[in-house]
C-alpha cells in the first residue's frame, strides 16, 4: 500500500480564512433561527453576511465580477431589440461561491426562480445584470 502522503498530493489544503468563514456563516444561520429564505429579515442578515465573506475572501474576483457587469450592461441591447431578435437576457447573476453559499445555506430556496431573482436584485442591485429589469 503507498504511503499516505501520495494519497493527499490529491487533495488541496482548506485556507484558514474558508474554514474561519465557513464556522461564522454556520454560526450565524444558527443565531438567526435558520432562516431558509433570503427575503426575511433574518435571511437578509445572513445574505449581507455571504456577501461580506464573498467580498473579503475574493477581492480579485469581485473587481472582475463588476468589470464584466459593467460591460454586460454597456453592451445590452434594448427591449425592442431583444424581442425583435429573438435573444434572451440575464436578469441577475450571481458569482459561484455566493450561489454555492446560498444553496447550501437557503435549503429549498431557488435563486433562478423568475420571482425570487427579481425580489435578490430588487435588495441586493450587485446582482443585478440587465439594465431594466
Amino acid at each position: 500500500m503507498p504511503p499516505l502522503s501520495d494519497f493527499l498530493k490529491d487533495y488541496e489544503v482548506i485556507p484558514p480564512q474558508a474554514v474561519a468563514s465557513a464556522k461564522v456563516l454556520v454560526d450565524m444561520w444558527e443565531r438567526l433561527g435558520r432562516p431558509t429564505t433570503p427575503f426575511t429579515p433574518s435571511g437578509a442578515k445572513l445574505m449581507d453576511i455571504i456577501i461580506a465573506i464573498w467580498e473579503d475572501g475574493y477581492p480579485a474576483q469581485v473587481r472582475k465580477w463588476i468589470a464584466d457587469r459593467k460591460e454586460y450592461q454597456n453592451s445590452e441591447l434594448s427591449l425592442t431589440e431583444q424581442v425583435h431578435r429573438r435573444s434572451g437576457r440575464s436578469l441577475a447573476s450571481f458569482p459561484m461561491p455566493v450561489y454555492k453559499m446560498m444553496k447550501t445555506i437557503f435549503k429549498g430556496f431557488n435563486s433562478t426562480e423568475r420571482e425570487n431573482c427579481m425580489k435578490m436584485v430588487r435588495k441586493w442591485p450587485q446582482f443585478r445584470m440587465a439594465n431594466r429589469v
